[in-house]
């Protein structure tokens, strides 16, 4: 059903996608507030720039990701790439300790002003980060580039990154420059698990039979697109592009991808490919 719905939306008229989400999910922010539904830690809907589901249990489902397959400990120093209303921030202030740390940063402003509000205020050791970055999709009245921002963390200070359903809305140059900054701020031990849209040959053979979510027919050169006029919407990259961009910046996949299910192909973890990242030794 969601590969359905998602095929639909695709040939949607941008704005007009917007303007029936916006005012859906803002119904349901009434109706929370009137029910009295939404809690101190229940971001308003209207808030989430991207990807579906409950917005909890998404969260904690991710967060076993991170400690079953990522490896997260609860004493360590995260960095989340695109934090957003704090999906992942919320279960890991349970599960970090007061020795670990987190700092997420994100392109929108009222959702880095609700996470400050409801959630730095109660954890002293979790900080977030307004990042006015230009994203033609998502923030088209950004200031700085992607392929110059600078991430809010010091040298060798983090142990795990993780970048969800980010990559995966940039091209090239964006990209390389994002996977060079976490070989900056990652600690010689650290890791990060970041998602994209690969085309190896069996992802390709899925989408040339249309069983993929996505066709990505557009190749710009930089990245395959769904949409050449907003190449954003959703974006990929060949595995032998991934591979030269990881290692230029330093980087290293020790693990095999875990292939998602846009594709078609049975899901080794979630919808996007999930790939795990290490500083070069």
């Amino acid at each position: 059903m969601y590969r359905r719905y998602e095929f639909f939306f695709q040939r949607l008229p941008r704005p007009f996608v917007r303007f029936l989400r916006d005012s859906y999910l803002a119904l349901l922010d009434l109706r929370d507030r009137v029910t009295g539904k939404a809690g101190a830690l229940t971001p308003p809907r209207s808030l989430h720039f991207i990807g579906g589901g409950d917005f909890e249990s998404i969260g904690e489902v991710f967060l076993g990701h991170f400690i079953k397959v990522g490896g997260l400990k609860e004493n360590e120093t995260v960095l989340d790439i695109g934090c957003g209303t704090g999906r992942m921030a919320i279960p890991m202030m349970k599960y970090l300790s007061e020795s670990g740390g987190y700092h997420g940063f994100d392109i929108s402003k009222k959702a880095i002003a609700w996470c400050q509000r409801a959630i730095a205020s109660r954890k002293p050791n979790f900080k977030f980060y307004y990042a006015n970055i230009y994203n033609k999709e998502y923030n088209p009245r950004g200031k700085v580039s992607a392929a110059e921002y600078r991430f809010p963390c010091d040298d060798n200070s983090v142990d795990f990154a993780f970048a969800t359903s980010v990559f995966t809305h940039m091209r090239r140059g964006e990209v390389k420059r994002y996977l060079a900054e976490l070989n900056r701020t990652l600690k010689p031990s650290g890791r990060a698990m970041v998602s994209f849209f690969i085309l190896d040959d069996e992802n390709r053979r899925l989408v040339k039979e249309g069983r993929a979510v996505y066709d990505f027919a557009h190749d710009l050169g930089d990245c395959l697109t769904v949409d050449p006029h907003t190449p954003e919407r959703a974006t990929a990259f060949t595995l032998d592009d991934l591979n030269a961009m990881v290692a230029k910046a330093g980087l290293q996949i020790k693990h095999p991808i875990l292939y998602g299910s846009w594709s078609g192909r049975k899901s080794m973890l979630d919808a996007q490919d999930v790939v795990i990242v290490y500083r070069r030794s």
